[in-house]
């Protein structure tokens, strides 16, 4: 019954990838513009190419799948944690290493980084803050500050002041962000549905085919946003003192993590659902109060959050959005999210009975059909949806011998970099 189930999840996976493919060949014969997806549905163009730089991420993936599974299964918990961080962090630098394009480890800097100057130019972040709506609306800005509040180009901006630039600082965030992202989902699945699965998860959150998109903002924006979750998840499991401190750190987090991305929000579905299945008002209330402190502060210059979104909205519907509609990137775009979680996942979903693990996983699933719904992902979201990929690996806990798997999953990740070039 478990392979059958398995052989349905995966001939699943792969209709549906076929499907966007398909009716994507069609949207594109019917366009009435460039819609921007050579590869449609995915961003960027199919171009093979075949070198050694490939060795890289099939090194690094045989060996998360040689000794990984061993690592989750037998050491103490915190360095098996440790393992599957690393392994992770390790196999989205190899996929980077292997990636085609020139831009690949320049895109903070091309999008945030390097336009650090626009708050000097306005007179310092005060009066950046004040203005930035105008701005966006204007559309004096670059795509990706249109699309989200300023809080990574302050960070940036800061960061410079006291010396920390460069792309080598710019790649290490982004890494460190990766590393947060697989430790945060670790502790939540621990955390919610026991060590056990949580263990048996470590090695999917290690490897996936999302990791070949891990090189840009919305890594960042998933490892603070996760860190903001784990934080506020543990502290609905713990009183007193140390309840306290952690819904302080998570709703201060989540704070900066709205900052970043207005999409952060969504993650507030994964924390609601394990509040209100424990019972932990308080934790809402006060994560909630403190994020919600954290977004208000800067009213006091001018900015205002939903105003920001507004604007967002609007100069989205005012670029490629339009052309690319709206009907076909509901399929599209949950295609795409299956193709960055790969097919083990897919099996996995159609494995999963544990209750516990599926309030985690299911509240995420549902924040990514929000996210969808809302028309606001007309593709892009292998790299949009970066934040809700890990909670949703989770499943992978469904999986008792994981590494055919795991070499499935590698496959994958090895077949992208070998054949889409995208500058991200």
């Amino acid at each position: 019954m478990t392979a059958r189930r398995s052989a349905l999840g995966v001939a699943a996976w792969t209709l549906l990838l076929a499907a966007a493919w398909l009716l994507g060949q069609v949207k594109l014969a019917q366009a009435e513009g460039n819609l921007q997806l050579g590869a449609m549905p995915l961003y960027g163009t199919w171009e093979w190419r075949l070198d050694p730089s490939l060795l890289a991420p099939i090194a690094v993936g045989a060996l998360i799948i040689a000794f990984v599974p061993a690592a989750c299964a037998r050491l103490r918990w915190r360095y098996a944690a440790a393992v599957t961080v690393l392994a992770g962090t390790a196999f989205s630098v190899a996929l980077a290493f292997a990636h085609a394009h020139p831009a690949t480890w320049a895109d903070l800097d091309n999008h945030y980084a390097g336009h650090v100057h626009i708050v000097d130019d306005a007179g310092g972040a005060g009066p950046f803050l004040a203005g930035y709506i105008d701005q966006q609306l204007a559309g004096a800005y670059s795509v990706h500050l249109q699309s989200h509040p300023p809080g990574l180009v302050l960070f940036f901006w800061a960061a410079a002041r006291i010396g920390l630039e460069g792309l080598l600082f710019q790649n290490i965030v982004v890494k460190l962000a990766v590393a947060a992202a697989i430790a945060a989902a670790l502790t939540i699945g621990r955390d919610v549905a026991g060590e056990r699965l949580a263990r048996r998860a470590g090695p999917f959150l290690a490897l996936a085919p999302a990791a070949f998109w891990q090189n840009n903002a919305d890594t960042v924006f998933a490892g603070v946003t996760l860190t903001a979750v784990a934080c506020l998840i543990l502290a609905t499991d713990r009183t007193g003192a140390r309840s306290a401190a952690l819904t302080v750190a998570g709703g201060l987090v989540a704070g900066a993590a709205l900052m970043l991305s207005f999409s952060a929000a969504l993650l507030a579905i994964p924390i609601a659902a394990v509040a209100v299945w424990r019972r932990r008002w308080g934790v809402l209330l006060g994560g909630g109060a403190l994020a919600a402190a954290v977004v208000l502060a800067p009213l006091l210059w001018g900015y205002w959050w939903l105003d920001g979104l507004h604007a967002t909205r609007e100069r989205y519907y005012a670029g490629v959005a339009s052309l690319r509609g709206y009907w076909y990137f509901l399929l599209a775009n949950l295609a795409v999210f299956a193709l960055a979680l790969g097919p083990a996942t897919a099996a996995a979903l159609a494995n999963l009975r544990d209750r516990r693990m599926w309030i985690v996983v299911g509240s995420c699933l549902a924040a990514v059909l929000v996210a969808d719904v809302s028309g606001m992902s007309s593709s892009e979201v292998e790299r949009i949806w970066q934040p809700f990929v890990p909670l949703v690996l989770l499943t992978g806990a469904a999986l008792t011998r994981p590494r055919a798997w795991l070499a499935l999953q590698l496959a994958v990740a090895v077949v992208l970099a070998a054949a889409l070039r995208v500058q991200w």
